[in-house]
């Protein structure tokens, strides 16, 4: 048991040399590879999730050197929870990819996708158990690098847009990288836990704040947050459609996950107290963020890119979540949007990527009568499409509903008013896509009217339905014990 954090870990980055070695003798071997080693994963994880809520958190410490002189990793309820979103997402997108890839990517290139999408996995997955500052950097380097070359793969556009994501990738890293500089200068510690002990005692110290400000920005750059967004919609927009899709959900939700944790975990909600305004102007950020998104989600024409900027407002929910201090229900929605947005995403995103698949159709306006030819496609992004503007009881609506009642417990009304003023926009470039799907003429008579390939139709269709199965599971209350013990964990509430 004790050695589960690493070992899940380790058999990733095992897969990934597996995948190129095998690929010498069979270049469909790596999609099989992955499926195996991702299912191995999602045991472990189901192990460590199992004995967590049991026992509390597992400390592993590698090699057997104590921290802080050696690397801890720490799998903690948050942890558990962000790990089975990387895993549950990876195998979805993996099962997706085997059509796709065999479409869009050379036949002499898919060993190095195979073994690039792995060493991606290995690094998102190592995001989520270490409880090392440094490692978590290297973790993201690894899932960052991975992710460049295989957005890369697509053709000249997608290069182009790798080339702008690896810049700006490499700005954000190096904001964090300046961070870790700092705080170790004034803590000697690269431990999660201990620098959150030595940080108690230097709060006002000018380079711990500095510390914190470039974590802050080093991670909004990679998250996509505005307006350190400009990298998202090309890498979206171009990016093979199998890794559309993995870095949509797994890629941009664990680098919101590293920001809940250093912010957190490190820096402590003592820490936010004494800078209040500095809180309260990301907060408005956030905000800026969620309007924003949408309005330029509306002017769209391209769904991929659509569903790009409904992402960058997206990412505005989680970290004005982030910004509630004091109350269970702020932090709970950014924990919750995590998995919510997850889900609503990877179906859009798979639907989306299916109409080009199938027809080669990127502009809205070619969806016309596509709704009566891939009525099953049409239907899963439709109910994903309502989730995301909102209307309950989908996972859409329970994000909002929880950043309302931290409103109303905090008295930051205006917040209400944002999530009001996101849910009409949303439905504005929403209710476009599914007029066209269903209501307007048929220009598509002359196409093969059938479904998408089970293996791309059928995680869509499961994650539709999971829209509503987990909006109900949120709005019952049964994930709630989760939801306090994280906010407990992180010192939100006593």
């Amino acid at each position: 048991m004790e050695h589960l954090p690493v070992l899940i870990v380790a058999i990733s980055l095992l897969a990934s040399f597996t995948i190129l070695i095998s690929g010498i003798f069979s270049r469909r071997a790596g999609y099989y590879i992955s499926i195996a080693t991702i299912i191995i994963q999602l045991i472990f994880s189901a192990i460590l999730l199992n004995y967590i809520l049991k026992n509390g958190l597992i400390r592993y410490w590698l090699g057997g050197w104590r921290p802080p002189w050696g690397i801890e990793y720490v799998v903690d309820e948050l942890g558990v929870y962000m790990l089975s979103i990387v895993l549950v997402f990876s195998l979805l997108a993996t099962i997706y990819a085997r059509r796709v890839v065999e479409k869009e990517i050379e036949e002499s290139k898919w060993p190095y996708f195979y073994t690039l999408w792995q060493l991606m996995i290995s690094g998102l997955v190592g995001v989520s158990v270490t409880g090392d500052l440094f490692n978590l950097f290297v973790f993201l380097e690894i899932a960052s690098l991975a992710g460049y070359a295989l957005i890369a793969m697509a053709g000249r556009k997608a290069f182009v847009a790798s080339y702008n994501y690896l810049i700006l990738g490499t700005v954000g890293i190096s904001f964090y990288l300046l961070g870790t500089a700092f705080l170790y200068a004034e803590t000697g510690t690269l431990n999660m836990l201990d620098a959150r002990i030595l940080l108690s005692l230097v709060y006002e110290n000018r380079v711990v704040q500095a510390s914190f400000v470039f974590y802050f920005i080093g991670l909004a750059i990679k998250m996509a947050l505005f307006p350190f967004h400009t990298w998202q919609p090309d890498a979206y927009e171009h990016s093979p459609s199998a890794v559309t899709v993995l870095i949509s959900t797994a890629m941009a939700k664990i680098n919101a996950y590293a920001l809940i944790r250093v912010v957190f975990s490190v820096f402590t909600v003592s820490f936010l107290e004494r800078f209040v305004q500095v809180w309260t102007l990301i907060a408005w950020i956030a905000a800026l963020a969620v309007i924003l998104g949408s309005v330029f989600a509306i002017m769209q024409r391209s769904l991929k890119r659509m569903l790009a900027y409904s992402s960058i407002s997206h990412v505005g929910y989680i970290v004005l979540g982030m910004t509630f201090l004091h109350t269970k229900w702020g932090l709970s929605a950014a924990v919750v949007h995590l998995l919510n947005h997850s889900i609503m995403k990877a179906t859009l995103f798979m639907v989306a990527c299916g109409f080009i698949y199938k027809f080669g159709f990127r502009e809205i306006d070619d969806l016309a009568g596509i709704g009566r030819k891939m009525p099953f496609s049409a239907a899963a992004f439709t109910i994903a499409a309502i989730s995301m503007i909102g209307i309950p009881p989908t996972v859409g609506f329970v994000t909002k509903l929880y950043i309302i009642l931290a409103s109303i417990e905090t008295g930051q009304i205006a917040y209400i008013f944002v999530m009001v003023a996101s849910s009409l926009l949303s439905l504005v470039y929403f209710w476009r896509v599914i007029e066209t799907m269903y209501m307007k003429g048929d220009h598509h008579h002359e196409q093969e009217r059938e479904e998408l390939p089970a293996e791309m139709l059928l995680p869509a269709i499961f994650l539709s339905f999971l829209t509503i199965a987990f909006g109900l599971f949120w709005l019952s209350g049964a994930g709630m014990p989760m939801l306090d013990t994280i906010a407990k964990t992180l010192g939100v509430v006593p």
